[in-house]
């Protein structure tokens, strides 16, 4: 975010001199660490570090002592700092302003900063397959706080364990790692497909509708490899997404119910327990076949779901 905002220098009252984005978008005490080390002007504005004299304005020496002026890396940066400020040309009247380089806005705002914040956490992939995938799981037929968790999980927004560490929530070091296999830390990739015991559930899933293979090991790549199976088997448009919502749905349950209560999960009983959501999910929204039973859904899934 600190590379989308600088200031525009006018007076030099209200920017810091070494610390801002303000002379041709360089931060001075990152680009001439030497000279900002050598300085004894450290937190002041850029107005300190020159003045007026029979109008016009002339740089000062910045704070450097002359006789650190003679090393040859101190030397060698102020050479390059001086034609630069010269470049910069002269100082103004008017009060310095803050600048905003956010496409579509043209000074900053809440909006414009989560708009940049979000674009830049957010695991895009190839242009806009994100907002493809997240477009697919608003449109689904499930309840809606499933419909949140699947929007959630794609944009890595989950309380997993790496992420609430990530915001200074402490953890014991002995339970970092996943609440299944409890061999690897915690986080989004392994917990819902990377972990071995996870994969066995991906396995019976994808068996059970006839799929060959579980899909990527990444949540967007995954998420529209079973999109695009259940479309290829003329699955309704408002069904396709539901057996990879009811799975991941169903492994977020089992984490929580382990990490939390330290409940045993059995993989027959969660197999069963996805397998059980995904037929009553069906009856969700608009029903097209309304009289068949659980067992009789169990045998052809995408059948009922066409």
């Amino acid at each position: 975010m600190v590379e989308k905002s600088g200031f525009i220098v006018h007076n030099g009252y209200n920017t810091p001199f070494w610390e801002a984005r303000w002379l041709f978008r360089l931060v001075l005490k990152e680009d001439f660490p030497n000279l900002f080390e050598a300085s004894c002007l450290k937190g002041v504005s850029v107005e300190v570090m020159g003045g007026w004299v029979e109008n016009k304005w002339l740089w000062g020496a910045c704070g450097i002592p002359e006789s650190r002026l003679h090393h040859p890396l101190i030397a060698a940066e102020w050479g390059a700092l001086c034609k630069l400020l010269e470049d910069f040309g002269a100082m103004g009247v008017h009060k310095d302003e803050v600048e905003w380089e956010c496409k579509g806005f043209n000074s900053f705002s809440v909006a414009s900063f989560y708009e940049a914040y979000a674009c830049y956490r957010t695991p895009l992939g190839p242009f806009g397959r994100f907002f493809v995938a997240k477009s697919l799981v608003w449109k689904a037929e499930v309840p809606f706080k499933i419909k949140a968790f699947g929007w959630r999980l794609l944009a890595n927004r989950l309380p997993t364990k790496d992420l609430l560490v990530l915001r200074g929530i402490s953890i014991p070091s002995n339970n970092l790692n996943c609440s299944f296999s409890r061999m690897v830390p915690e986080n989004r990739y392994h917990s819902f497909f990377a972990c071995p015991c996870v994969k066995r559930i991906w396995r019976d899933i994808a068996f059970w509708i006839g799929k060959v293979g579980i899909g990527e090991e990444e949540s967007l790549s995954n998420f529209m490899d079973w999109h695009s199976f259940c479309k290829s088997k003329k699955v309704g448009v408002k069904k396709l997404d539901v057996i990879w919502l009811a799975t991941t749905w169903s492994i977020w349950l089992s984490r929580n119910g382990a990490c939390f209560r330290l409940e045993d999960w059995i993989l027959d009983d969660l197999v069963w327990s996805i397998k059980c959501l995904v037929w009553r999910w069906s009856f969700c929204g608009e029903i097209t076949q309304a009289n068949y039973s659980y067992y009789d859904f169990v045998k052809k899934p995408l059948r009922f779901m066409s």
